[in-house]
């Protein structure tokens, strides 16, 4: 099975796609929210005086027109609004275009959010200068399971009577973090598809992209039975020698020795859109570049369970959440040997179970996560015995949807389970 341990905690990411919302831990697991960076938008001076419509109206057009291009395979309409002079950023969008006519998006918009307003860049590029923060709305056909957003920034000017695009970057440090590091925004990569799995890998690396998408699919389809009945998408793997995509970060010590691969919410609708923090609506696999050439089907199965779930909420009790994707991952698997479950059972039962007086807590789950995953599995695995996977199920998406409070928590679990969350710990006690 390679090095493999424990999962990253579960919480509310910021990214054009989100937050981790569990990976797969070699020694521990960790996770700290990031909060996107405000930009206040400020009203354009009036000393010089500029069409304002008419330059929405233009950048709206060139917005409508990259998308177009890009769903319709045309690489010179993505680069007839790029300034030709910066050569570098016609460069770094052909790679761009390249990269995302890949992914095989079956619907994709940039929408104009805020315009911003910054002297230094009228005073450098003249009164025409138009900076606006974007929102790249799309569905990646076979995964998301509707339309997902991430915010950009972008940079217009005119020139010779139209507006041309000469920057893509100037904004990223006032987006959320690790908005503009999409898999397809850090360099030439290749796409490999299946039903429902896509694996990214860069570019000359087809041989480990197949060998990942076999996996990939046979994850996708031990997680399906559980979530059938709701999950509709699929599994994205990033699978890319890049230590910094989307919140993933392995340039940190830690993350680096400690994570083989983290799941990272996408958004439905941005923080700020509808509610203060955002609405999830699905997930994709992050892998660490130094493990991955050890992922195998259980690996992927437990983070796209965290793919299947993100949509529901983030307030069910993490023993649940990575105790339900520790029990998937543990189930007969094509491509993988089957586990000695009951012997498994014994050992959790006498080892970590036994050895405590309650389930660990949200706080205690995560410093103590040699006995959390284990015990967290051992509680999923007997309430999928005794209630069914169905109920499972069912009680799981509850708990996500409004399991803010031990109180709540204790009324979903009896009104599901007959039984609280204390009581379901004593009858496995007693068991």
């Amino acid at each position: 099975m390679g090095r493999r341990g424990w999962l990253a905690a579960v919480g509310a990411v910021v990214l054009a796609g989100g937050s981790a919302a569990g990976g797969v831990a070699l020694h521990s697991r960790g996770n700290g929210d990031a909060a996107p960076v405000a930009v206040v938008s400020a009203p354009r001076p009036t000393a010089v005086q500029v069409d304002v419509t008419a330059q929405s109206a233009a950048v709206d057009a060139i917005l409508k027109r990259r998308a177009a291009a890009v769903l319709n395979k045309n690489e010179a309409q993505f680069l007839a609004d790029v300034d030709p002079k910066n050569t570098k950023l016609v460069a770094s969008q052909k790679v761009l275009f390249g990269n995302l006519v890949q992914f095989g998006f079956v619907k994709l918009n940039y929408l104009q959010d805020r315009p911003q307003f910054d002297q230094a860049l009228i005073d450098k590029y003249g009164p025409t200068t138009y900076l606006v923060s974007v929102v790249m709305s799309y569905q990646i056909g076979g995964i998301d399971d509707g339309l997902v957003k991430a915010p950009l920034g972008y940079m217009f000017v005119q020139r010779g009577g139209r507006y041309l695009l000469i920057d893509d970057k100037y904004m990223d440090s006032s987006l959320p973090f690790g908005a503009h590091k999409e898999a397809w925004d850090v360099g030439p990569v290749l796409v490999r598809r299946g039903a429902r799995a896509l694996v990214v890998v860069e570019r000359g690396k087809a041989k480990l992209a197949e060998s990942i998408l076999t996996d990939a699919e046979s994850a996708v389809r031990a997680v399906n039975k559980l979530w059938s009945a709701n999950w509709r998408g699929g599994g994205l793997v990033i699978a890319l020698d890049d230590r910094k995509v989307r919140i993933a970060d392995y340039t940190k010590p830690k993350d680096a020795e400690d994570f083989l691969a983290t799941a990272t919410n996408v958004y439905r609708t941005l923080p700020g859109e509808v509610q203060s923090e955002g609405t999830f609506g699905g997930a994709y696999v992050v892998v660490n570049p130094r493990y991955r050439d050890e992922l195998d089907a259980r690996v992927l199965a437990h983070e796209f369970t965290h793919v299947a779930t993100a949509q529901y909420g983030v307030d069910a009790p993490v023993w649940l959440v990575e105790g339900t994707a520790e029990y998937i991952e543990q189930l007969p698997m094509q491509g993988e040997r089957d586990l000695d479950l009951d012997r498994y059972r014994g050992m959790v039962r006498s080892k970590y179970f036994d050895k405590i007086k309650a389930l660990p807590t949200d706080q205690q789950f995560y410093a103590t996560v040699k006995s959390s995953y284990p015990i967290g599995w051992y509680v999923v695995d007997y309430i999928a015995g005794k209630y069914g996977t169905t109920k499972l199920a069912k009680v799981y998406k509850e708990l996500a949807r409004q399991g803010f409070s031990q109180n709540q928590r204790d009324l979903i679990f009896t009104a599901q389970l007959g039984r609280t969350e204390a009581q379901i710990f004593k009858d496995l006690q007693n068991r």
